[in-house]
């Protein structure tokens, strides 16, 4: 495969060589370095190619990758020299075109036959392929094996050799059997179920079963909403929407049919809520059709409450918002106070926080030996085996701080526990000692990825405690200039004088009477859209009361929605150059944009 050369079997094995076609020898894909000539990895068939002796050589124990500056090229074309791959830079060996998914899909199988072992095959250059932190492999290997194996799809020689090892080692390569498979584990499929026969089976990402949608209290004879967002795979026709339940009249639907086409891109439905009774209220949405095997359902809860409350804010401008609130019995008038939040820097924001109380997290992925059976905690690592946990992914676009309680297991004195953002950067570690401590560590700004928490072997963690918060500064209330005001005995009021684009807050307390001051409600003032020159044709969105607006959208634009944690929430591709994306909740958003000729990525508040 290194070359063009025929050889006869036994006749021209290596012994000695001097150039191209002298003799053929054995070659580890996986070099034995890297792992340190152990078996089964050693003589594993799928990882041990006949070629040529000199080609071979000359590959060394190099990584795979595709060459800028070739210092070698072989009679049939592969090369070596300087990767011009993105994520490595240093010296690679490059097949042909012809057998690069033969080699990648060798590697994924690698990864997989030998998970909870590979992730150690860090000898000479095997820590730019292998890595605890991405299901056995490195970002960089992931893009490059997955751009092979969609550029040279399985051929009838590589379904031939499956079949030959299988013959000598009962064992297959699932990558060769199933043709992309490998896009389930690390491509663009994750979110996919497979299944063996191929069949696209329907069903829905989102809301998984039994989800409960909470409205939370909503002020007597007032309207509230929630939204959810309803998202189908392989579905085969439109989705049906049907309430029940006891009080489900109190409820309603905007609509009863979401098409194949909208529940494929993801919609965001919003379900009303009538407080025209004091109660909690429940029902059952029902979501059924569209090939689904059964239906979905979604407990629906809402509160109806006179309590005193200030109420969502309407009319919301660049420069202006009308606050609301319900009405307080015997108040003779009413205190409005609107202010931001003064300081130096923004608000530390927790990103995620976790005790393990439960086990390990959802969302969360493990590696290695990980066990939860002591109570709160996870031990990591065994005598033979590394252990890690890992984050979902997160959004670590400003600096953060990442906090852990620790301790080493047993008499494993001086265990470390590393930290590792994204699949190999390394950001730290800490010693750990025979009682909890608690570590702290500052981690500059990156790109949205994973953290992963990791053990070596034979020397075992116990990880009781992760918490990961965006760095901030206290921060404290600063009422605008004039209030506190008294507004008179109204249920509403207009604040102006405000400034585009900024977060804003309001309190009421009720006067004449003993009730206290109601919880704060948050806006966000939109762009100011007058000024031409601010907007301009740049890619910009801001805030309303209906939701997120993105404007000056390139054509076949494509927007990701993500929470702060960096989960995808929404995929939108709009017909022109403006969108309104409806939300579940307030909150910090990012939204990806990505065009023919770039990317942006805006932060927006809700």
């Amino acid at each position: 495969m290194y070359s063009n050369c025929t050889f006869t079997v036994s006749a021209n094995q290596c012994g000695s060589y001097s150039q191209e076609c002298d003799c053929y020898n054995r070659e580890h894909t996986t070099p034995a370095s890297w792992f340190n000539d152990a078996y089964p990895m050693y003589s594993d068939l799928f990882n041990v190619y006949p070629t040529d002796g000199y080609v071979n050589n000359q590959r060394s124990n190099f990584p795979y990758g595709e060459v800028g500056s070739a210092t070698y090229t072989s009679a049939n074309g592969s090369k070596l020299g300087t990767s011009n791959f993105s994520g490595y830079s240093g010296t690679v060996f490059e097949p042909i075109d012809e057998y690069k998914g033969d080699f990648a899909r060798n590697y994924f199988y690698m990864a997989t036959r030998y998970a909870g072992l590979c992730e150690s095959w860090t000898g000479g250059s095997g820590a730019v392929v292998y890595s605890s932190a991405n299901l056995g492999l490195t970002s960089y290997a992931v893009s490059l094996f997955l751009k092979w194996s969609r550029e040279d799809p399985v051929s009838a020689k590589e379904m031939t050799r499956n079949d030959a090892v299988y013959s000598i080692q009962n064992n297959r390569n699932p990558f060769i059997d199933f043709p992309g498979l490998e896009e389930y584990i690390w491509g663009n499929k994750t979110t996919a179920l497979f299944y063996t026969d191929g069949t696209a089976t329907p069903y829905l990402t989102s809301p998984s079963a039994n989800t409960t949608l909470a409205f939370g209290n909503v002020a007597y004879q007032h309207t509230g909403s929630a939204t959810i967002l309803i998202k189908g795979i392989n579905l085969t026709g439109n989705l049906t929407l049907a309430l029940s339940g006891t009080s489900a009249s109190k409820f309603s639907l905007p609509l009863t049919t979401i098409t194949q086409a909208q529940a494929t891109a993801g919609y965001e439905l919003s379900i009303g809520y009538n407080a025209s009774v004091i109660e909690t209220s429940t029902a059952i949405l029902t979501i059924s059709g569209g090939g689904l095997s059964g239906q979905v359902q979604v407990n629906l809860s809402a509160t109806a409450t006179d309590d005193f409350m200030a109420l969502a804010a309407t009319n919301i401008g660049a420069k202006a918002f009308t606050a609301n609130w319900t009405s307080s019995a015997a108040a003779t008038g009413y205190t409005l106070d609107v202010y931001k939040m003064a300081g130096t820097g923004t608000v530390a924001q927790t990103i995620i926080e976790e005790d393990f109380n439960s086990g390990i997290p959802t969302g969360w992925t493990t590696g290695g030996y990980t066990e939860t059976q002591t109570s709160s905690n996870v031990r990591m690592a065994s005598g033979s085996n590394f252990g890690s946990v890992t984050t979902p992914a997160l959004s670590l676009a400003q600096p953060s701080v990442v906090t852990v309680k620790s301790k080493q297991y047993g008499s494993d004195a001086g265990a470390k526990l590393w930290v590792i953002a994204g699949t190999s950067d390394t950001i730290t570690s800490f010693v750990n000692s025979d009682t909890y401590q608690t570590f702290t560590y500052n981690i500059p700004a990156k790109a949205s990825t994973t953290l992963t928490f990791y053990a070596m072997k034979s020397k075992r963690i116990y990880l009781d405690y992760v918490k990961l918060t965006t760095e901030g500064s206290t921060q404290t209330p600063e009422s605008l200039s004039g209030y506190p005001k008294s507004v008179g005995n109204v249920l509403s009021y207009a604040v102006s004088e405000l400034s585009p684009s900024t977060t804003y807050y309001y309190n009421v307390t009720p006067e004449g009477n003993s009730t206290g001051k109601s919880a704060s409600i948050t806006v966000q003032t939109t762009v100011d859209t007058s000024n031409a020159e601010l907007t301009g044709n740049r890619i910009y969105s801001y805030s309303t009361a209906e939701g997120i607006v993105i404007n000056n959208l390139p054509e076949n634009s494509e927007v990701t929605v993500m929470n702060v944690l960096g989960r995808t929430l929404q995929v939108l591709r709009p017909t022109d150059n403006k969108a309104l994306i409806n939300l579940p909740a307030n909150g910090i958003y990012l939204l990806h944009v990505q065009y023919q000729n770039g990317n942006k990525v805006l932060k927006v508040q809700l």
